[in-house]
């Protein structure tokens, strides 16, 4: 999964993604300090990349360039809150989530749980293994049932 850190985020979160094997960026790092929100999607859409930010902007849908199905995380906590605090709370969600419960979504992370609302669904690869739905229903549902919610506290 391609994460773009935005330049709001801490600078350490950078580092200790990659530690976990997610593959980011920051938006520092890029030539991307002090763009407009557009070059920033323009960035994340050229490398497929899901934006953590506390940018209020890029939850907007309004605002997504054409074809963004990535996603955004967007960190919904106080200004004071502590950088160890946000890190772990980003890495919670990572760590507990199925990648396809944040593609296409706006994330909200908040101080006791982080809540994904499905804004552009991705296509379906066509090299995707096909399979069967459960018995409890459409496989969508299931997914979004089971992965909208995480409790980060």
């Amino acid at each position: 999964m391609n994460l773009l850190i935005d330049e709001n985020m801490p600078r350490s979160l950078a580092d200790e993604l990659a530690a976990l094997g997610f593959q980011v960026q920051d938006a520092r790092d890029v030539g991307l300090l002090s763009r407009l929100d557009e070059e920033v999607f323009q960035f994340a859409a050229a490398t497929d990349a899901i934006i953590i930010t506390r940018d209020r902007g890029f939850t907007h849908e309004k605002n997504w360039p054409p074809g963004f199905t990535a996603g955004v995380i967007f960190v919904n906590l106080s200004d004071d809150t502590p950088a160890p605090l946000i890190k772990a709370k980003i890495t919670n969600l990572l760590t507990q989530r199925l990648p396809e419960s944040l593609l296409g979504a706006v994330t909200f992370v908040e101080p006791q749980r982080a809540l994904s609302h499905i804004l552009r669904r991705r296509p379906k690869s066509s090299t995707a293994i096909q399979h069967q739905p459960n018995e409890q229903g459409d496989d969508d549902e299931t997914l979004n049932a089971q992965l909208d919610e995480t409790r980060t506290d």
